[in-house]
């Protein structure tokens, strides 16, 4: 999976994301981190799978008015 690209418009397993957080973790983690990559993983999926919705339009029409 390290070697594969994503499409755009892919769909994604949980497996397949949960074994590039598990690499991530291992390739990237510090050495403690690395003897149990696990939780380190684990808490890269919850982040990445957690319900990520892009701000409101409305929100963002509030933004911009507060920069003007």
């Amino acid at each position: 999976m390290a070697n594969e690209k994503f499409e755009p418009g892919e769909i994604i397993t949980e497996t397949e994301v949960r074994l590039e957080c598990l690499r991530l973790a291992t390739e990237f983690g510090p050495e403690n981190d690395r003897r149990d990559p696990l939780p380190v993983a684990e808490i890269y999926f919850d982040w990445v799978t957690k319900d990520s919705k892009r701000q409101s339009e409305k929100t963002a029409k509030k933004k911009d008015k507060v920069k003007s």
